[in-house]
C-alpha cells in the first residue's frame, strides 16, 4: 500500500511539474517554488517544536519568502526593470538575509521568560539557511544563464537544468529504495536513518549514474572536437562531466536525505508531514534536492561551457 501510495504521489508531482516547467508562465513556478518553501519552513519549525525547541516561526517563513522573491528580482532585474537598473539590485539577496539577522536578535530582546535564546536565535537561522536558502540555487539553474520575462514559459535552459537534476536525484532516490528494500543487509547509519543500506547506496549511485547518462545520450550534441556533448540549452558538458555530475548528485542526494532524517529523528518524528500520501510532507520529498540544487549549479558555474 505505501508502495502504490509513493507512485501516485510521483505521478501528480511529475505531471505538475511538466506543466509548470513546459507550459505555464514562469511566474507560476516561481510562486509555487515559494510557496512550497513557506510550507516546508512551516514543517521545518514544526520538527524543532516537537524537539522542544522555540523558534519565532512566523519571522522565519516570512523571511523565507522575502528572500526567494529577492532571488528572483536580482536574477531578472534587467528584463523587470531595464537595462540602465542599478548593480546594487542585484545584491537584494544579501541585503534580505542580513536585514533578517537583525531582526531576529532584535525579535530576542523582549522575550524576558524564554529560557533559550540561543537555540531560539539559532534554529530560527538554520530553518533560513536549510529551506530558502539552498532552494533559491533552483531560481539560480532556472535564471542565472537565461533571465525570463516573468509572463513567458520558462527558457529550454531552464527546463533541461530542472529536469536533469530532478530525474537524476529522484532516480537515485528510487535505485536506493528498491535495491534497498530487496538486498539490503548492511546498515548505514542506523542511529539517523535504520532504513538506510549500503547496498541502497551502491543501486542509488548506478540509478543516477544511469538516469545522467540516458539523458546525456538523449541531448547529446557533436562538439568541434568529434567528441558528444550534453547539451542543456545554453549550456554544455562533456560526457565525461555528465557521468561525474550523476554520481556527485547521487551522493550529495544521500547526504541531503540524512539530514533530514537527522532532524526528524532528534525530534522522534518518522515524516516531516502528511501532505503526500506514501511520501510524507514537503520536506521528505524536497530532502535530497535541498542540497542537491546548489552542487549542480556550482558545478556548471565550473565546468560547463556557455553556448
Amino acid at each position: 500500500m505505501t508502495l502504490l501510495r509513493r507512485i501516485f504521489s510521483a505521478i501528480i508531482l511529475t505531471g505538475g511539474a511538466a506543466l509548470l516547467l513546459f507550459i505555464l508562465p514562469s511566474i507560476v513556478g516561481v510562486l509555487v517554488l515559494t510557496g512550497m518553501a513557506a510550507l516546508a519552513l512551516v514543517e521545518f519549525y514544526g520538527i524543532q517544536r516537537n524537539a522542544g525547541i522555540p523558534a519565532f516561526r512566523n519571522i522565519g517563513i516570512v523571511s523565507g519568502v522575502a528572500l526567494l522573491v529577492a532571488s528572483y528580482v536580482s536574477l531578472n532585474i534587467t528584463i523587470l526593470a531595464g537595462d540602465t537598473v542599478q548593480d546594487s539590485w542585484r545584491e537584494l539577496p544579501a541585503l534580505v538575509i542580513t536585514l533578517v539577522i537583525f531582526i531576529i536578535f532584535v525579535r530576542q530582546f523582549p522575550q524576558k521568560l524564554n529560557p533559550q535564546p540561543l537555540p531560539t536565535i539559532a534554529c530560527t537561522m538554520l530553518g533560513l539557511v536549510y529551506v530558502p536558502l539552498l532552494l533559491m540555487f533552483i531560481l539560480n539553474l532556472c535564471f542565472r544563464w537565461t533571465p525570463t520575462d516573468w509572463n513567458a514559459p520558462f527558457s529550454p535552459t531552464a527546463t533541461a537544468l530542472i529536469v536533469y537534476l530532478v530525474l537524476v536525484v529522484k532516480a537515485s532516490d528510487m535505485g536506493a529504495y528498491f535495491v534497498g528494500s530487496l538486498i539490503g543487509r548492511h546498515k548505514m547509519f542506523p542511529r539517523i536513518s535504520p532504513g538506510k543500506t549500503w547496498e541502497g547506496l551502491a543501486g542509488g549511485f548506478l540509478a543516477g549514474i544511469a538516469a545522467s547518462m540516458i539523458l546525456a545520450w538523449l541531448w547529446r550534441s557533436p562538439a568541434p572536437g568529434g567528441l558528444p556533448v550534453a547539451e542543456f540549452g545554453r549550456l554544455s558538458l562533456t560526457w565525461g562531466h555528465t557521468l561525474f555530475l550523476g554520481a556527485f548528485l547521487a551522493a550529495i542526494g544521500v547526504i541531503g536525505d540524512l539530514v533530514e532524517s537527522l532532524l526528524k529523528r532528534s525530534a522522534g518524528l518518522k515524516d516531516s508531514g502528511r501532505l503526500f500520501p506514501g511520501m510524507g510532507g514537503i520536506l521528505d520529498v524536497l530532502d535530497s534536492l535541498l542540497f542537491a540544487a546548489p552542487a549542480m549549479y556550482f558545478y556548471l558555474r565550473w565546468f560547463a561551457h556557455v553556448i
